[in-house]
């Protein structure tokens, strides 16, 4: 299987590409900056490039899924960060479905006891990458995870559709792999779900879901 990880200069995307390369997947590692490239190569990416739509659209065509943990568009940089994360996650959601993709994995943040009617959500936009995802013609997965931290990752954690716990945290490294084994786990599929730390092993918690 052929992985596409978009946003993977970052912690978590250092995480998912090694992560990748574990289970034996085929990982292209997308990056805001060339000098981000050669170190995506060194843990474990079958090739690395900077964002650069006419570039990504062959490796999509020949992709059979996509990671999304943040806008990386070098051309969408702007004072406003929300925009730029929207700008970019259209700009994919687009070039995945032109280019055939199905599964589409997002990596997003647990809202803690947000309610569907609270107005901070109509004026900041929170939810318009998810809602975008969802209208796309992929097999989508959204994933929120809860206040990322550090620590060594446990491989355990709780699931649900949603987290009230405001404090709720999860280490980078288990937030990666919550991503990468979600890809083939049907029983996400055209579901969003919110991660925590947990007693509940990964494979175990995404297949009972």
């Amino acid at each position: 299987m052929k992985v596409i990880v978009i946003g993977a200069n970052g912690d978590v995307g250092e995480h998912v590409i090694r992560k990748l390369a574990e289970k034996k997947l085929e990982a292209l590692a997308v990056a805001a900056n060339e000098n981000q490239i050669e170190d995506l190569v060194k843990l474990g990416a079958s090739h690395a490039i900077v964002y650069d739509e006419q570039k990504l659209i062959p490796f999509l065509q020949a992709s059979d899924a996509v990671i999304y943990l943040t806008g990386v568009n070098p051309k969408k940089h702007t004072s406003k960060t929300v925009m730029v994360d929207h700008q970019s996650i259209s700009d994919i959601i687009q070039l995945a479905q032109e280019s055939g993709v199905r599964r589409f994995v997002m990596m997003s943040a647990v809202k803690a006891e947000e309610r569907e009617t609270d107005p901070s959500r109509k004026i900041a936009a929170k939810d318009l990458p998810e809602d975008m995802l969802k209208a796309a013609n992929l097999v989508y997965t959204v994933i929120r995870i809860g206040q990322l931290t550090d620590n060594p990752g446990s491989g355990k954690i709780t699931l649900s559709e949603k987290i009230h716990d405001r404090d709720a945290e999860i280490s980078r490294e288990d937030a990666a792999e919550v991503l990468v084994e979600s890809i083939d786990k049907e029983a996400i599929f055209h579901s969003t779900i919110e991660a925590a730390s947990g007693d509940t092993p990964i494979r175990e918690a995404l297949s009972q879901f």
